[in-house]
């Protein structure tokens, strides 16, 4: 299928959702690297009106490798539209792309609620031991608590990727819990800790994100283990 045949489909696509068609199409445009074809996938980036349309147009721009990291890698430090530099951000999160990072870094200092957002949870993708502290202050200085429970799970993340770093999360853990105030955020920060030390305090994280459980019962053997653990 060619580009202008792809673009026919595209335009039904917005019209219906077809899952065959929409595999049809996204595995489709993947296999075309050429620039006017990089261009016209990075375009659909923009278009957010059908969710589901959007997250199959992102999830596949990876499939274009290389060629398509260095296209983005150009974007991004180009880019003056906020989406389209988040949504580059992403993607080449998701390609485990280190050079981003600076970007990453940067999105955390906007006025932006989704460039901050991506940023956050690109540094817990491809973030080290020195990016800890990063997030750490996010945790404990940003204003929006939703961006501070996103900060939590982001240092869980850097954890995953390497355990010897656990302990390190777990003392951003301890400081950051000690002058929090908002209830979702210190479940948070619990339900991260349990996931860290494979224990349970009584909290569970839904695949909704929704943290079910009493705080007050979970609160007190989180704190205790804590102190344990770091000891």
């Amino acid at each position: 299928m060619n580009l202008e045949e792809l673009k026919q489909l595209y335009f039904k696509l917005t019209q219906k959702n077809d899952e065959v068609k929409l595999t049809e199409f996204t595995w489709g445009l993947a296999k075309l690297n050429d620039i006017d074809a990089l261009e016209f996938h990075y375009s659909l980036l923009k278009n957010q009106e059908n969710i589901y349309l959007f997250y199959g147009i992102r999830g596949n721009f990876e499939r274009h490798g290389e060629v398509g990291k260095e296209f983005l890698l150009k974007k991004i430090f180009s880019e003056t539209d906020p989406d389209l530099k988040a949504e580059a951000l992403f993607i080449l999160g998701t390609m485990d792309c280190a050079e981003i990072k600076p970007v990453a870094i940067s999105f955390l200092q906007s006025e932006n609620y989704k460039e901050q957002y991506y940023g956050i949870i690109v540094i817990g993708w491809i973030g080290k031991s020195e990016d800890i502290s990063i997030l750490k202050n996010v945790l404990t200085s940003n204003g929006n608590p939703e961006l501070r429970a996103y900060a939590a799970t982001a240092l869980r993340q850097i954890a995953f990727s390497n355990s010897r770093l656990n302990k390190k999360v777990a003392g951003a853990y301890s400081g950051a819990y000690q002058s929090e105030t908002n209830e979702i955020v210190r479940k948070t920060i619990i339900v991260c800790f349990q996931d860290l030390i494979k224990v349970k305090f009584g909290l569970r994280e839904l695949q909704t994100g929704e943290i079910t459980g009493d705080l007050s019962l979970a609160e007190p053997k989180f704190k205790n283990a804590l102190i344990s653990y770091l000891c």
